[in-house]
């Protein structure tokens, strides 16, 4: 089979053998492969500085079962320039891909928000409202939507100044609680209309994707989270110091 120009980016890459790579890709219209890109790591290959992560990428390969042969590979457009805690925001989010989606079970809808995700991440826009409106996509994806319009128990419409408690596989039900795992009507409508007007709003919706999302990934670990927390508490030491 082959495949000619698909729109996609590379979320990770490892050396293959002596002089080749293996390239994880996302793309378009066919989803989360595997490449193997041939010769790519000597001096004569022109275009290695295009396998690299956040890259909008034109990429052609051929071939049949897990490994096709990359065979072309152009960058297309603007590349997003990202800071360091940006670029760690990306990477989460290619290992949420990783982690999550299956090979070759295209997600076009989930592809049009990566692409914008990564482009909103180079914006004034708090990367944490990033992250929280791709995570609900990625969840909505893989067979797992989010409850954010009503009660799962009364049907009622979510009120922004009533609390609920969110039950996965259920959804969210209106409490009298004061403590434990609450999350509040603003929060859901604000995940809900993708605006977030107030820290807690993004901090509540950060605990319950990732209540959600960590119940999918059933105990494996992300190491871009891991570095995402040694990067806040390094900045946090670096304040007190000054």
């Amino acid at each position: 089979m082959k495949v000619n120009q698909q729109s996609g980016y590379i979320l990770h890459r490892q050396s293959y053998r002596e002089s080749s790579l293996l390239v994880q890709i996302f793309t378009r219209n066919f989803g989360r492969l595997t490449l193997i890109a041939k010769g790519c790591r000597t001096k004569k290959y022109q275009v290695q500085g295009l396998f690299l992560p956040f890259k909008p990428l034109l990429l052609s390969w051929t071939g049949k079962g897990d490994l096709p042969i990359l065979t072309s590979i152009e960058q297309i457009g603007f590349c997003p320039q990202l800071d360091a805690s940006r670029v760690a925001c990306g990477y989460y989010i290619n290992e949420l891909i990783l982690k999550l989606l299956h090979r070759h079970d295209p997600h076009e809808l989930l592809y049009d928000k990566y692409d914008k995700s990564i482009f909103q991440l180079t914006d004034k826009k708090n990367p944490n409202s990033v992250l929280r409106v791709f995570e609900k996509y990625l969840l909505q994806e893989i067979g797992f939507g989010l409850v954010l319009d009503h009660d799962a128990e009364s049907g009622e419409t979510i009120a922004e100044e009533h609390s609920y408690q969110y039950v996965p596989q259920k959804g969210p039900i209106a409490t009298n609680k004061e403590q434990g795992d609450i999350i509040s009507g603003s929060t859901l409508i604000a995940l809900q209309n993708e605006e977030f007007n107030s820290a807690q709003d993004r901090s509540q919706a950060r605990r319950l994707t990732r209540l959600l999302i960590d119940i999918q990934l059933n105990g494996k670990e992300l190491r871009s989270r891991r570095v995402m927390r040694e990067m806040k508490h390094y900045r946090e030491q670096i304040s007190n110091e000054y």
